[in-house]
């Protein structure tokens, strides 16, 4: 019976903390982030811009929260706090594709044929993406 007690006091605070490690702090990493967030099929700017514009409510329910890679002519780049932001050329002047990566990376040329993926997190204008990293430049 001493045996059975002694075990026990030594489980049940190797229980509690992988308890813990599970609920709490799993999630907050970001190795799990990159497992749980759901991918689309790459995409050209030019027509995640036209399926933004065409049915937003659609749109939003197949793009946002998803990880997509976007391929598109860079139109701007610049440094926005501490990050690189990069803006895709779309068929429609008033809607551009805009990325802010996760890093802080040189300014790319204007003109430049690129393709990023990140998350999609709406339209606001402009379709937007965070979490943003080159795929091919």
């Amino acid at each position: 019976m001493k045996k059975l007690f002694k075990y026990g006091l030594i489980l049940i605070p190797i229980i509690i903390i992988g308890i813990w490690f599970i609920v709490f702090y799993l999630p907050k990493t970001e190795v799990y982030k990159n497992f749980t967030v759901k991918k689309a099929p790459p995409v050209t700017a030019v027509e995640i811009a036209k399926d933004f514009l065409n049915d937003e409510t659609a749109a939003f329910a197949k793009y946002s929260g998803k990880q997509i890679e976007v391929s598109g002519e860079v139109i701007n780049s610049q440094i926005e706090n501490g990050k690189t932001a990069v803006y895709l050329k779309t068929d429609d002047d008033g809607t551009q594709i805009y990325f802010l990566l996760k890093d802080s990376l040189p300014l790319f040329n204007l003109g430049t044929t690129i393709t990023l993926k990140g998350i999609c997190t709406g339209y606001l204008g402009d379709v937007q993406f965070n979490e943003g990293e080159i795929i091919k430049l």
